[in-house]
């Protein structure tokens, strides 16, 4: 068979079968040939969400009837893939599904295919088909005649998919059994085994493998499906195994219950018969019920005297703590008070003995000038010409006129008839300087 006829049929099976397992999931109706069965857009939209997760953003047309919808829709589609899922797909048109062209839509799915399931696959530091063959590698390693090191000539004998195959279920078969078969007979083997242990199909022919005649890309997506399987059954044994710790936990759970439900009768049995038991009792002593309230209320009264009386003693304690504080303000407040007294009484005596010593020395001043008058009045009379300018000047008597007065007051009185003999006696010594001028004439 022509390689690209090959690849085509490898293809067709293959991406059939995971549209179903996708659709399937989302309760949509399978379809039986890629080809045909996403012509109308309806379907495609419904697996793109699915398999990458979002939202399709655009209303679309759930029935179309005519080609104008079938290819609106699909390029409604063609859009979100672009646009929205980022995924550059050559030479693919809304037209190519509407008019059935099959490998233009498997080459359009090849291309999902990559992106979906081959891309995510990680191994190490690998990624994509060399993650998925260093999967394959490590997945087989221990298996005698196993030597993973490429897609197109590593599995032709058949061990690698056989020991594949025996990894994912080692109870199924045993692996040295097939030993001494041919190729042929191994890669059919392997092929059976996964269909039936793995849900895979029978994409590759085991003769053209054998002989090295199948495009490589039929054997990375052949053997993807060998590491979707794998992760599937991991996921479903870690689901599982939640799944067991959840049904423990409640199974312990009921078994705690049941324990609690059990006691819970127990104690409402011991409840009734205790309150039966108290109903008798009381019976019984009634009266001595009675004394005990009555005590209970001599009890309440005294121990509410007993609250008074901590209430007051606290009131009496706040208040003497109130009075100390006052106590210990009025005692600062004295203190300052006595301060100020010493301050102003020190200042009184200060203040006395300025005034002592002032009032001592304006008597030393009225004596001098009283004496100063006096020598006036002496110098009047020895002067000659008496009659020229009679004075007539301050007595020399003060003390009568200024004992009296303040100290400003006999000050300024001092100032003043000092002041006025001083202008008599100028007035005197003028005419006197006068009369001679005159006699010498």
């Amino acid at each position: 068979m022509d390689l690209n006829k090959e690849w085509e049929k490898v293809q067709e099976m293959a991406f059939t079968s995971w549209v179903n397992s996708v659709l399937d999931k989302r309760g949509v109706d399978k379809i039986a040939d890629v080809s045909t069965d996403l012509s109308d857009g309806v379907k495609l939209i419904y697996f793109l969400e699915s398999v990458s997760g979002k939202k399709f953003p655009k209303k679309f047309d759930l029935e179309p009837k005519t080609r104008i919808m079938r290819v609106q829709n699909l390029h409604l589609a063609m859009l979100f893939i672009d646009e929205d899922l980022k995924i550059k797909v050559q030479g693919v048109a809304a037209e190519e599904f509407v008019d059935n062209n099959k490998k233009m839509i498997l080459g359009f799915l090849w291309t999902l295919y990559r992106k979906y399931r081959i891309s995510v696959i990680n191994e190490g530091d690998k990624s994509s088909e060399e993650g998925l063959l260093a999967w394959c590698k490590k997945t087989t390693e221990g298996y005698n005649n196993v030597n993973i090191t490429n897609f197109k000539g590593s599995f032709r004998d058949g061990h690698g998919f056989l020991a594949l195959a025996h990894k994912y279920d080692p109870s199924v078969f045993k692996y040295e059994e097939f030993e001494g078969h041919d190729n042929i007979a191994r890669l059919n083997a392997a092929f059976d085994f996964a269909e039936k242990g793995l849900g895979i199909p029978k994409l590759l022919e085991a003769e053209s493998l054998s002989k090295g005649n199948v495009d490589e890309r039929s054997i990375v997506l052949y053997t993807s499906l060998f590491f979707h399987a794998f992760r599937a059954k991991e996921e479903r044994e870690a689901l599982e195994a939640s799944q067991n710790s959840l049904n423990n936990k409640l199974a312990s759970l009921e078994q705690s219950l049941e324990g609690e439900k059990h006691s819970q009768e127990e104690l409402v049995k011991q409840k009734k018969d205790l309150e039966d038991a108290l109903n008798k009792i009381r019976g019984e002593n009634e009266n001595r019920n009675n004394r005990i309230t009555d005590l209970q209320s001599k009890i309440d009264d005294a121990l509410r005297g007993l609250d008074d009386e901590k209430l007051a003693k606290l009131d009496l304690e706040s208040r003497l703590a109130k009075c100390e504080k006052d106590k210990a303000i009025l005692e600062l407040k004295l203190a300052e008070i006595l301060d100020e007294k010493d301050r102003l009484e020190k200042k009184i005596d200060e203040d006395k003995k300025r005034a002592e010593a002032e009032r001592l020395g304006l008597g030393l001043i009225r004596q001098h000038l009283a004496a100063q008058f006096s020598d006036i009045h002496k110098w009047q009379s020895l002067l000659e010409h008496p009659e020229t300018v009679p004075y007539t000047g301050t007595p020399v008597d003060l003390d009568s006129e200024l004992s009296s007065l303040s100290f400003e007051e006999q000050a300024k009185k001092l100032a003043s008839k000092l002041e006025s003999e001083n202008i008599l006696v100028e007035k005197y010594l003028a005419g006197k300087e006068e009369a001679k001028a005159a006699a010498k004439k």
